[in-house]
């Protein structure tokens, strides 16, 4: 069993003192605790704008200026959490009524109102992979691997895979070049979703993201990000049952 996560590991994790596997454990531990999500994300863009703005002077501050800095700006971040999370759930009312009166499919080649938001770049990842997969599944010359060890996975390639649904059957599984290091695309056979593609990556940066739909023209994907892993599920089901099963792999996550 991992040990409780502290405030000395936030501030380490902030810091990016910690290795993988204590990262992913903080990282779990902020995808279960929005508000402390929230906070870290807070000091994470304050951390940036000291690195620009310390990469923009003419000399390097000694280290007790640097801790000083941080100290600051962590206090100030922290009393903006409320006023950004205010400004976030507008925003999130704003974009819901964007999608409500311009609901018009359009990603990756679908028209839609420029003023819709588009999915995150790991989306188009995602598609792709489920798009290769699609192909590798009609070649004959292509054998695929359904096993795979999640425990393994997670040690090559940090990244930490859902409890898939008992009736649900993987057909095959392949590591992809990721933007933030190695993805992991599994294609599966969902019973009544039919053929679903579940991709799997690291971010890079941390955040949080409900599922999500994106609407392609040959199918339909919903997405979402716990800490650094981005996940999306691919496939031509109907957007209910699809955002359904979505959610319950994001519930497996935590």
């Amino acid at each position: 069993m991992s040990e409780p996560v502290t405030n000395a590991d936030l501030e380490a994790y902030i810091d990016d003192q910690l290795d993988l596997g204590r990262r992913i454990e903080v990282e779990d531990h902020l995808s279960r605790n929005p508000g402390a999500a929230a906070r870290i994300m807070a000091d994470l863009r304050a951390r940036d704008a000291l690195r620009v703005l310390f990469a923009e002077a003419p000399s390097r501050p000694s280290e007790a200026t640097l801790d000083a800095a941080r100290r600051l700006n962590r206090g100030l971040a922290r009393q903006r959490v409320a006023l950004a999370l205010r400004r976030a759930a507008a925003v999130a009312l704003l974009v819901g009524l964007g999608w409500f009166a311009h609901g018009q499919n359009g990603f990756l080649g679908i028209s839609e109102s420029d003023a819709s938001p588009k999915p995150p770049a790991f989306v188009e990842d995602a598609i792709h992979a489920h798009q290769t997969a699609l192909v590798r599944a009609r070649m004959a010359s292509q054998r695929e691997a359904s096993d795979y060890d999640p425990a393994e996975i997670l040690q090559e390639t940090g990244v930490s895979l859902p409890a898939l649904p008992k009736d649900w059957r993987v057909k095959d599984v392949q590591v992809f070049p990721a933007r933030a290091g190695h993805g992991v695309e599994l294609s599966v056979d969902a019973r009544e979703l039919g053929p679903v593609s579940l991709y799997a990556a690291r971010a890079g940066t941390f955040g949080v993201i409900p599922p999500s739909i994106a609407r392609g023209p040959n199918g339909r994907t919903v997405y979402w990000q716990t800490g650094e892993l981005v996940y999306a599920l691919t496939g031509s089901a109907q957007e209910p049952s699809l955002e359904k099963a979505a959610g319950r792999l994001s519930a497996s996550l935590r």
